[in-house]
């Protein structure tokens, strides 16, 4: 292929336009990084509120069952205290297994978030070098050990993973036998 028509390109321009990128790329990144950690953190707050609106339904739910049962035979104040009792051990297993749910949930989302972002900002150093990089040789040694390190951050990230949710699975397991 002939490149005559290709316009020509100094070097320190070249370098210039790869490396003007590059930044630009990392400031997308990092707003786009902030943007996922509130939309994250407003998803927990949404969730907290949502539990807690849960919790308060159920308790008056509870006050207007044992206000109709106080208000009949002495029969039903039995009764109620076996309901009560019930109620109250199925909304704290409920309330214990949910708790842990979104524990686990949280702690597997953010290990994901931490290595997301850990390739990311690898990525983006890479090309800051590779845009700095003097001749092909350089370019392709810096490729080569990019590649090499980017195949153990993966491997390393995914047996953590595994790792992580392997045991909250064991405690959630653990925690179910308990109970």
């Amino acid at each position: 292929m002939n490149n005559d028509t290709l316009p020509a390109v100094q070097e320190a321009a070249r370098r210039e336009i790869a490396e003007g990128a590059v930044a630009k790329a990392r400031d997308a990144y990092e707003r786009y990084a902030h943007a996922g950690e509130q939309a994250l953190n407003a998803i927990e707050v949404s969730m907290a509120q949502a539990f807690e609106g849960w919790r308060q339904v159920t308790g008056a739910t509870r006050e207007a069952a044992t206000q109709l049962m106080d208000s009949n035979v002495t029969g039903a104040r039995k009764a109620r205290e076996q309901w009560e009792a019930a109620g109250a051990r199925l909304y704290n297993a409920f309330e214990d297994n949910a708790s842990q749910m979104l524990s686990a949930m949280r702690e597997i989302g953010h290990r994901m978030l931490v290595a997301s972002d850990t390739n990311v900002r690898a990525s983006l150093d890479f090309a800051e070098k590779l845009a700095a990089a003097s001749d092909p040789r350089e370019m392709l040694q810096l490729q080569v050990t990019f590649l090499q390190d980017q195949s153990q951050r993966i491997t390393d990230q995914v047996v953590d993973l595994h790792k992580t949710t392997t045991r909250l699975a064991r405690e959630a397991a653990t925690r179910a036998e308990s109970q």
